[in-house]
Parts: structure tokens; C-alpha cells; sequence
């Protein structure tokens, strides 16, 4: 009897794929959830940078991050792949060191944009969501209980004409220039 199932072959790979199945299926999940953090992270580095590029070019007359967001920066400078409702982006002039401000979280409670001349730190947040590794290439924060991936630029404030988004430039002489007035 012991010689019947020794030379039966029959059935080998599928026990040799239910052994692999798990590891295998395992490793593509957790690759797919390394891609996604690190997409996530991508998305919000450039963002940021698009951000900053705007704000130190040109002097939004928002009063609150939140103003700022929803006055257009959102859909204008965040991809699709985040959601404009859970972004939060928080500002304040740099007085010192940029090492002093590491452990700093602005949040959304944050929003002081200096004015020309001035360093301003930005940071951009979003909520973290853990799919499968609690491995990631992400700068990760905690913040009342709540981890959130972070990406971070500092500008320098140029004088320039106030305008936010909305306006090309901002100054009623430049708008009159957009709309063909002389």
C-alpha cells in the first residue's frame, strides 16, 4: 500500500500551489501596497511643491489654509488621486534654524504667510491609510491620534503684486492688460 501513493503523481501541483499560494499572493499584495504609499507621497510632494511655487510668487489673500484650498489651489494643484476634503495644509514663517521646526506639525491650524522677504514653511498633509505592510516609504506623523502622511517646502517670499488664484496677476492694471483695456 505504502508503494500506491508513493509513486502516485497525480495531484503534485496543486499541494505544491496551496504551499506557494499564500507567500505569493502575500508579496503582490504587499508590493501593490509599497506602490500605493509611495504614489501617495509622490502626489503630495508635487503638489506641495506647485503650492509653494504659488504662494511665493504671488500673494494669495486667502485668510485660512481652508480658503486657500477651496478658492481653487486644490483642483488646480492636487491630482486625482487624493481627496481635496481630507488635505490640509498649514503655513508659518521660519524664525531660526530649519532644524527647530523637524518635530513641528502645522496641521491646518497654521497659516501665517509672512509677507516679501519672509521664509515660510509649508506642510501638506493627508491621512494615512495602512492596506497590507506597515512598511513605507513615506514621511508618516502622528497628530491627535491620527497618522498622516507629511511632505514639507520652504520658500522665500518675493515682493510681488497681490492676487491669488483667480487672477492672472492680481493688480487691476494687469487684469485690465488680460482683458484687452488699455
Amino acid at each position: 500500500m505504502s508503494s500506491k501513493f508513493k509513486d502516485d503523481e497525480n495531484g503534485g501541483v496543486a499541494i505544491e500551489f496551496s504551499i506557494l499560494a499564500l507567500p505569493f499572493f502575500l508579496l503582490i499584495f504587499a508590493t501593490l501596497s509599497l506602490v500605493y504609499h509611495a504614489l501617495v507621497q509622490s502626489e503630495l510632494d508635487r503638489a506641495i511643491t506647485s503650492i509653494a511655487a504659488d504662494i511665493a510668487l504671488r500673494a494669495p489673500d486667502a485668510t485660512t489654509s481652508t480658503v486657500y484650498l477651496s478658492n481653487g489651489a486644490c483642483s488646480e494643484f492636487v491630482g486625482p488621486l487624493l481627496d481635496c476634503d481630507q488635505i490640509r495644509l498649514g503655513a508659518g514663517i521660519v524664525a531660526g534654524r530649519l532644524i527647530s521646526y523637524k518635530d513641528t506639525v502645522f496641521g491646518s491650524s497654521a497659516w501665517n504667510l509672512g509677507c516679501a522677504g519672509d521664509t515660510v514653511i509649508l506642510e501638506l498633509t493627508y491621512p494615512y491609510a495602512e492596506l497590507i505592510t506597515p512598511v513605507v516609504i513615506a514621511d508618516l506623523i502622528d497628530q491627535g491620534g491620527q497618522t498622516y502622511y507629511r511632505s514639507r517646502a520652504v520658500v522665500r517670499r518675493e515682493p510681488v503684486v497681490t492676487g491669488g488664484i483667480g487672477t492672472r496677476w492680481g493688480s487691476p492694471y494687469h487684469q485690465r492688460i488680460d482683458r484687452g483695456e488699455k
